[in-house]
């Protein structure tokens, strides 16, 4: 193959030949086939998504399992499916309700602490702080997940527990303030980097403007820093949200992946 490639390279070498112009093409031609390759792994995804929830639909209503307040799919048998009971098997209210619990503890840490970080760095730390801070900051975006659901579980959860026996309260180690404390943690650095970008690029004149009034800093941060930054702060919570949401491995090592509801 190499040796007729090399054969049919020579012969078609010529004074007329636009190799520039059939390079270009070849280039567009293997960049549009890498495009539509993903493109197409997207799809197929989806569509299996779409045939197995069909599959699944015909045995469990949607309603049943937008409604049902039980999950427990190890439970499902052929013989549940002749009885008629797998739509009590298939409740996903367990599932978002704590998804969406933990998510909201989760975020309850990371705004307040990501946003008045980032201020901090962008508005008061100089810049030998700011060149420490930030970089260690941005290490807590790297640690597995893995390793704060261990640290969750082996450091979190027994400091809950005795927190809420020294309230007179009852506290399982598999709880859900645990995850939501440290998945906190860990979406801290996604809040702070982008709303710390975003308020630097606030135009200095505003700021100018506002100290040149009379303003104290802070109350130039209040009122006109903050909401000239607003819709980026905004896009980088909803980035947090979304990494939230999708996160898996800390509910499944502290957590303990029960579907209580």
């Amino acid at each position: 193959l190499a040796t007729g490639g090399l054969w049919l390279a020579i012969k078609s070498i010529d004074l007329r030949l636009k190799v520039r112009i059939m390079l270009e093409k070849m280039i567009v031609g293997l960049l549009f086939v890498a495009s539509l390759l993903s493109i197409l792994a997207t799809i197929g995804i989806v569509l299996s998504i779409i045939f197995e929830a069909i599959k699944f639909f015909k045995i469990v209503s949607i309603w049943d399992f937008l409604t049902g307040t039980a999950w427990n799919p190890d439970a499902a048998s052929p013989e549940a499916e002749a009885a008629g009971d797998m739509k009590e098997l298939f409740g996903s209210v367990p599932l978002f309700a704590g998804t969406f619990m933990i998510t909201a503890i989760a975020m309850c840490v990371s705004i307040p602490v990501g946003l008045m970080s980032a201020i901090c760095m962008s508005e008061y730390a100089s810049t030998r702080i700011r060149k420490i801070a930030k970089p260690a900051l941005e290490i807590l975006a790297g640690i597995p997940t893995v390793v704060y659901g261990f640290f969750a579980a082996i450091t979190v959860s027994p400091l809950i527990v005795e927190a809420a026996e020294h309230f007179g309260l009852r506290a399982d180690f598999t709880n859900a303030l645990s995850p939501g404390l440290v998945m906190g943690i860990m979406i801290i650095p996604l809040v702070s980097s982008l709303s710390d970008d975003v308020i630097s690029s606030v135009p200095q004149s505003l700021r100018e403007g506002s100290l040149a009034l009379g303003a104290y800093p802070s109350e130039t941060i209040k009122r006109v820093i903050l909401p000239a930054a607003l819709p980026g702060i905004i896009s980088a919570c909803l980035l947090a949200v979304s990494r939230a949401v999708g996160e898996t491995m800390i509910l499944a090592v502290a957590a303990g992946m029960q579907p209580n509801l």
